[in-house]
């Protein structure tokens, strides 16, 4: 069993001893939990309060679901509903190319990694675009194990290992009983073999992620303990719809639109920080990606608007 899965089912079981509590003591138990100094937190790279750039999208880019760096400033961009990659030129504010490579469809991520695109569908169909950029490209679907129950949102390029990286909003199972109940996973596609491996890579422990947003509100405090008591839904506060990995610090960045996070994992897939982010600025945060000097591009579906993308520059060291 991976270490990270043991360290998150001791918490799991801290969580049981927990809920069998009296009401009073799981007041007390979790106050001291929300402030315990034992709990990390990273100090963020950027201020995500304060974009450095607003690119405004054109119509067919309302629904942009996902983006990736393609080199010379310039991102790869794709939208729910056509089988379309957009070439967005970022100093010139305008997509300057467009290439069509399959049917209209529920695309929700991309990755380029050198002269080819990898596109993600929710259902965890992965169609491989070689030479986007030019006319004659090379199309070729790969059927993975993942389905619709996984709700397949967020892909990224793990050049480490050759591999994609897949995070999914839905069930974080590939079989059809849930393995790994209140956890959301990434999976792993391995671009030499062209299969998913069926351990995920990663599991995020959704419990972990409520007890960062917990410190030191009482407000956020009262909706966890909500949850806990089986008010509401203690699974549905991070449904992670993009996923990349920072050039700099070789961490992994997860947004999720529903909750409005942004959350950090290291490269053992331990939680490093869980930020909030303005629902006034972030209308529906789906993609995510990096430029090789560590700035932050985070796409907005307009939601009835106009679709956008958000730069945010890392911030100057201390």
């Amino acid at each position: 069993m991976p270490l990270q899965i043991k360290i998150q089912k001791f918490y799991l079981t801290c969580y049981s001893v927990l809920k069998s509590l009296p009401a009073l003591a799981i007041v007390l138990a979790l106050m001291s939990f929300c402030r315990s100094p034992d709990i990390p937190f990273k100090k963020g790279l950027y201020d995500l309060g304060s974009p450095d750039h607003r690119y405004t999208m054109p119509a067919n880019l309302e629904e942009i679901s996902g983006i990736s760096w393609t080199g010379k400033g310039t991102l790869a961009c794709i939208q729910d509903e056509n089988g379309i990659i957009y070439c967005y030129d970022l100093e010139k504010e305008k997509v300057v190319s467009e290439v069509k490579f399959g049917k209209d469809g529920d695309y929700e991520d991309i990755s380029v990694v050198k002269s080819t695109a990898y596109v993600l569908k929710s259902n965890g169909h992965i169609f491989r675009v070689k030479n986007f950029k030019k006319d004659e490209i090379k199309v070729k679907r790969y059927k993975t194990l993942l389905s619709n129950k996984n709700d397949a949102e967020g892909m990224f390029y793990d050049s480490s290992e050759n591999r994609l990286l897949i995070a999914c909003k839905g069930s974080p199972s590939i079989e059809k009983e849930n393995h790994y109940k209140g956890y959301r996973a990434v999976y792993s596609f391995d671009l030499e073999t062209k299969q998913i491996l069926e351990e995920p890579a990663y599991l995020i422990d959704l419990r972990r992620i409520d007890s960062y947003k917990d410190q030191g509100n009482f407000t956020q405090f009262s909706s966890k303990l909500a949850k806990i008591l089986g008010i509401t839904d203690p699974y549905a506060s991070f449904r992670p719809s993009g996923i990349a990995i920072h050039p700099l610090t070789d961490e992994i960045y997860m947004i999720s639109s529903v909750g409005k996070l942004l959350t950090v994992l290291d490269r053992e897939g331990l939680i490093l920080g869980v930020q909030a982010l303005d629902p006034n600025l972030f209308r529906q945060p789906e993609g995510i990606c990096f430029s090789p000097e560590g700035d932050l591009y985070i796409s907005n579906e307009g939601k009835g608007g106009k679709g956008y993308i958000l730069k945010f520059k890392p911030k100057p060291h201390e």
